[in-house]
C-alpha cells in the first residue's frame, strides 16, 4: 500500500516540527522545507501527494511557488493546502489556485480532514 507523502512548507521551525510530528504519527511520510526555493527543489526531487504551504515565505513566497509549480508538468496536479495567520487568507488561496486554506493557530483535526478529504481523491 502507497503510504502518501506530504511536502510540509513553514518558514517558522517550531510550527514545522510540530506539523512534521503530527503528520508522522498519522501515518504519512514527510519532507519539509522552510521556504518556496527549498519547497521547489524538495517537490521536484521527489514529487509529493499533497503539498500544505504557509502564505508567507522568504526567498520565494508563496504566490511565485505555485506559479512555478504550475508551470512544471510533474507538480502541477499536486494538490496545495494553504495555512495562514493572514484575517483575508481565504482570499489569497483562492487566488493562488490552491485547494484549500486553513488559518494559524492550527486546528489539526481540521487539517487532517482536509488532507484525508484531498488524498481520497
Amino acid at each position: 500500500m502507497h503510504t502518501p507523502l506530504i511536502l510540509v512548507v513553514e518558514d517558522d521551525p517550531d510550527i514545522l516540527k510540530l506539523m512534521d510530528a503530527a503528520l508522522g504519527s498519522e501515518g504519512y511520510r514527510v519532507i519539509t522545507a522552510e521556504d518556496g526555493v527549498e519547497a521547489l527543489a524538495a517537490a521536484r526531487r521527489t514529487p509529493p501527494d499533497l503539498i500544505v504551504l504557509d502564505l508567507m515565505l522568504p526567498r520565494m513566497n508563496a504566490l511565485q511557488f505555485r506559479a512555478e509549480q504550475r508551470r512544471d508538468p510533474a507538480l502541477a496536479r499536486i494538490p496545495v493546502v494553504c495555512l495562514s495567520a493572514m484575517s483575508h487568507a481565504h482570499t489569497v488561496a483562492l487566488e493562488l489556485g490552491t485547494d484549500n486554506c486553513l488559518q494559524k493557530p492550527i486546528d489539526f483535526d481540521r487539517l487532517l480532514a482536509v488532507i484525508r478529504t484531498h488524498l481520497a481523491g
